[in-house]
């Protein structure tokens, strides 16, 4: 599908949200993504297709990204930051599970990084709809500058049942934390653990739930390809 670019809007600690139009209109799943496809006549060895999580919710009708973009940006995100109004985009999909099935059951978010923007898509949905789902939110980030920082604390301030903890380098989520999310004081039953971020921020966090008890069935991934991990 084709898709228009309308603008781009510079977020907190240099991250960068570039929102499109869809020429047809679409429906797409919070937490979902889009394989987005932009010609460049000197690709890296990473071609001109990537994908990236959706990061505006499914009401709001505009598919967008939300990336940082470093001193040296990978030669997508040159085009990327290249594109202007009315340029066309070649996008597939939506794709992906990291969505949530049943708003009932009780959830831990845990991000690191950029790796926030399902978690902003879902929150912000459910806001939208007005729904008061559970969760523990765990944000790992290098500085308190956090992207979607003051949506995220909106969206606590509708649900009572959201709860926000913030880690901020070099603190970091542990075993420890980890531990009284499924034992201790702050234990909730029977959660749902989604993790999302850098690919070795969640393989360490999917690794010490697991070490904690969690059943595989209850663990969810998304794994952000080309950054660093903050944890």
């Amino acid at each position: 599908m084709k898709l228009i670019f309308l603008e781009k809007q510079k977020r907190e600690d240099d991250a960068t949200s570039f929102i499109f139009q869809p020429k047809k209109k679409f429906t797409w799943k919070a937490g979902q993504y889009l394989f987005y496809t932009i010609p460049n006549n000197n690709p890296d060895n990473r071609g001109i297709t990537r994908y990236f999580t959706i990061s505006s919710a499914p009401f709001e009708e505009i598919p967008t990204i939300t990336t940082r973009i470093f001193n040296k940006p990978t030669t997508f995100k040159k085009s990327l930051l290249k594109l202007k109004p009315g340029d066309e985009v070649e996008a597939n999909g939506p794709d992906g599970d990291f969505v949530v099935e049943d708003p009932k059951r009780n959830f831990v978010f845990i991000a690191g990084g950029i790796g926030i923007t399902p978690f902003h898509s879902i929150l912000k949905e459910a806001d939208h709809r007005k729904q008061k789902i559970s969760v523990n939110l765990l944000y790992a980030n290098k500085n308190e500058n956090a992207v979607f920082k003051t949506e995220l604390e909106s969206f606590k301030k509708n649900n009572p049942k959201l709860k926000i903890e913030y880690f901020l380098s070099p603190e970091h989520i542990d075993e420890k934390k980890l531990a009284e999310m499924v034992y201790g004081k702050s234990s909730i039953v029977n959660p749902v653990f989604y993790i999302s971020g850098p690919n070795s921020f969640v393989r360490a966090i999917r690794d010490m739930t697991k070490a904690q008890g969690v059943k595989k069935e209850n663990i969810k991934t998304d794994m952000f390809s080309g950054y660093e991990s903050i944890n």
